[in-house]
């Protein structure tokens, strides 16, 4: 009987000792809740900024034109100007800025650059341009005298069967800028001369 206490009272000091032993290690078995709770990363997309934000300008279907469509900036204005059912005239403009789309009755004439010959007929001579494809394919050039930064007009170009010529499949498209210009509207005047397409 001595030995049974005796041999009860080892196998409490070890199952005490056990006990700590363990928590020592592994911490409470009880541990807050609040600690275990991971932070959450959101994923928050940014708010499109003015630059970002674009509307649809349509027009056309005047005699053998087709209808269009062009994508402006928010911050472009839209005016029509219409003289009768075979004319209409389509202007975005930002503060000295425009580009006009002209549909109606008016002849044409080639487009010549820098290495082509002198042709019998309507033409215009121009010593630079920039190519720019539509979305419906259309192949266009904002053509230019002189010094590209340096000229207060632009006229467009298409290219046809019989070369480059104008007015364009969609009318007479023309860019009036500023003598003094920002590059960077300038290129926005190209990307909206890129999004034009038939519809």
């Amino acid at each position: 009987m001595k030995y049974l206490f005796g041999l009860l009272i080892v196998i409490i000091i070890f199952f005490v000792a056990f006990s700590l032993f363990n928590i020592g290690k592994n911490g409470l078995p009880f541990k807050n809740s609040s600690s275990q709770i991971s932070p959450t990363i959101r994923d928050i997309s940014p708010t499109p900024t003015p630059s970002n934000l674009t509307k649809k300008v349509t027009g056309g279907g005047i005699l053998s034109f087709p209808k269009y469509e062009i994508t402006i900036p928010l911050e472009w204005q839209e005016t029509r100007e219409v003289e009768n059912k075979d004319n209409e005239k389509v202007i975005v403009s930002k503060d000295n800025y425009q580009i006009s789309i002209t549909q109606g009755g008016f002849g044409g004439a080639a487009c010549l650059y820098p290495g082509d010959a002198d042709i019998e007929g309507p033409s215009a001579r121009y010593d630079g341009y920039k190519e720019i494809t539509t979305l419906s394919k259309d192949l266009l050039r904002r053509s230019w005298t002189g010094q590209e930064m340096a000229s207060k007009g632009f006229g467009i170009c298409h290219k046809s069967q019989y070369g480059w010529q104008a007015p364009t499949l969609y009318g007479h498209i023309s860019f009036i800028t500023p003598i003094s210009k920002m590059k960077s509207i300038l290129e926005e005047m190209d990307n909206i001369l890129s999004s034009l397409k038939k519809i």
